[in-house]
């Protein structure tokens, strides 16, 4: 029997998508974020619903992978038939059946199922009936391991190591360990030595929050990676520097912790992973939190970067500038009664601060504003928080949309502009109308541009003949305001004592030689020369007499010129004694 391609129906199945009622594409919402880890959200409108499922379809056909198309085609199938979505249901692949609305498949005939099962047109949907606990003989004895959440950096191939259940620390200082051995076949040696192979081996450990290993049941759904509080991993005897912490109380922000570059490349060489750890978390100086145990095992995942991811969402996930213009202007008209304003968008990634280069957001937020998609990935790679950075609600990467809409934006405007004016029927333009969309340019005419002076002329310096310039700087008037009294008083007794110099050269060219000056520099500024009294004033000839008597200092004056003619002798008026 020839057998049919796996993506055959694939557009018949997309097509059909639309024609199921809001509670069908929640239960192919389910069934993809049980069997394929999507993590999609089963809120919003009924379109909001078919353009999550379609977008997780057309990337699996984008990256070829057939495992997650065969288990989604199997949720699709049985959806179809049965109305809903069980986990462990007995879901047919069956193409000669009416897919939905349309008649393609019946004509296509049978064809090939899928490998879990057979298929039986006359037969029913069954159920797999659960497992009684002990009719499973010593099969029953081994644990399930858990299923992790999904990644789009880390795609788990296969566990190369056994599983191991890590003990509860009960306190800061009971301190534990286990450790996990596993041995690389040649297979696994190949993708993990060649150069261009995107494999690694990771240390996956989730908690006992999460995960309750069960003999015959499976986990109720994907664990999120959670490591001990305070914990150390050593690979052969060597710690790693690896982040297992994540953010402070929530489960899942931290990535695997990467083995590669530790771990012996031989096949058949076992290579042993230790986990040293206490339970030393404390909440505000209080108790510790309660002890749980963990589970760890090493995988071997796929590793895809942010540029393939970034490619692949531009490639899959790109919405038009028509598309979000139209989707602005009916959500305007859907609320006439409320008029809305202008709102200020910025083209800077809210995480970079940086300008925006693949502008993107979910497809569910409702705000224009955009973010990087190298920043939003690059940030995850490390904490993976998987939230808006604008409305920090939740976002699915499937989600993720690369806006046209904004993108048109970043592409007519100059990197100097920083943010745009977006009104309710989604026309923009900058605050100064110098840059807009079509529209806006054609109501509204942007500001002039401003008149500028013209520069003033350089004055060019005139050259002597040594070819120096003559000009001179203008000589400017400097005045020292200073209130100190003592300088003033300084200067007025310098004054006072420049004219009895004055008087006394006078005096010493009629009596004396010149070097005979006597100066006199305890004069008060504020002292006056004493008025002559009136007996002398009314008298000429009296006053004459008395002018011609000697000096009361005279004497002292020859004495001390006759001990030291070298020395000028200062004296003091009045009642005070003279002083050398």
């Amino acid at each position: 029997m020839a057998t049919v391609d796996t993506w055959d129906d694939f557009e018949t199945l997309k097509q059909g998508i639309r024609h199921n009622t809001v509670d069908r594409l929640k239960h192919i919402v389910a069934g993809f974020n049980e069997e394929n880890f999507t993590m999609l959200s089963k809120t919003g409108k009924k379109q909001d619903l078919i353009e999550r499922i379609t977008g997780c379809m057309d990337l699996w056909k984008a990256n070829r992978d057939v495992d997650k198309w065969t288990k989604a085609r199997g949720v699709l199938y049985q959806v179809r038939n049965a109305g809903q979505y069980k986990h462990g249901g007995y879901t047919p692949y069956m193409p000669n059946t009416k897919p939905f609305a349309s008649n393609a498949a019946a004509a296509a005939g049978p064809s090939t199922v899928t490998p879990w099962q057979t298929y039986n047109g006359n037969t029913t949907i069954r159920k797999t009936v659960p497992a009684i606990p002990g009719a499973m003989g010593a099969a029953s004895s081994q644990k399930l391991p858990p299923r992790f959440r999904p990644s789009p950096f880390f795609n788990v191939e296969q566990m190369v190591s056994n599983f191991a259940e890590c003990p509860e620390s009960t306190s800061g200082v009971d301190r534990r360990q286990q450790s996990v051995s596993f041995t690389l076949t040649n297979e696994q040696v190949e993708k993990l030595k060649s150069t261009s192979s995107p494999h690694q081996l990771r240390l996956y450990c989730t908690s006992s929050s999460y995960y309750a290993p069960a003999s015959f049941r499976a986990t109720s759904g994907p664990c999120p990676i959670e490591f001990p509080p305070t914990c150390e991993v050593r690979v052969n005897g060597t710690q790693i520097t690896a982040n297992m912490k994540g953010l402070k109380k929530k489960p899942g922000t931290a990535p695997p912790a990467d083995l590669t570059k530790f771990t012996r490349m031989q096949a058949g060489v076992p290579s042993k992973v230790e986990m040293v750890y206490v339970n030393s978390q404390q909440n505000n100086n209080q108790q510790p939190a309660p002890p749980k145990k963990y589970y760890i095992a090493v995988m071997l995942v796929k590793v895809t970067s942010v540029d393939q991811l970034i490619t692949t969402l531009k490639a899959t996930k790109r919405k038009t500038s028509e598309e979000i213009l139209a989707k602005m202007r009916a959500s305007v008209s859907d609320d006439d009664d409320i008029v809305a304003g202008p709102v200020k968008m910025s083209v800077k990634c809210p995480l970079s601060y940086m300008r925006i280069s693949t502008p993107c957001r979910a497809i569910q937020c409702v705000h224009p504003q955009c973010f990087d998609a190298l920043s939003w990935y690059s940030v995850n790679e490390q904490t993976t928080t998987w939230s808006c950075p604008i409305c920090e609600k939740p976002v699915n990467h499937e989600d993720l949309i690369v806006d046209g809409y904004f993108d048109h934006i970043l592409k007519a405007t100059p990197e100097e502009v920083e943010d745009v004016m977006v009104e309710a029927d989604g026309e923009w333009h900058t605050s100064d109308n110098m840059y807009a969309s079509p529209a806006w340019k054609a109501t509204h005419k942007p500001p002039p541009p401003a008149l500028s002076l013209p520069p003033t002329p350089e004055k060019k310096p005139h050259l002597n003949g040594n070819g120096k310039s003559n000009d001179k700087e203008p000589e400017q008037e400097v005045f020292v305001l200073d209130d100190s009294d003592d300088e003033e008083e300084g200067q007025v007794k310098r004054e006072l004592s420049f004219s009895v110099r004055q008087d006394s050269s006078a005096l010493s060219n009629d009596s004396g030689p010149p070097d005979s000056q006597v100066i006199d520099l305890t004069l008060d500024s504020d002292e006056d020369e004493p008025a002559p009294p009136p007996s002398l004033a009314s008298s000429n000839g009296k006053r004459k007499a008395l002018d011609d008597l000697p000096s009361p200092t005279e004497q002292i004056w020859k004495k001390s010129r006759v001990q030291d003619a070298s020395h000028t002798v200062m004296r003091s008026v009045g009642n005070s004694a003279p002083r050398i």
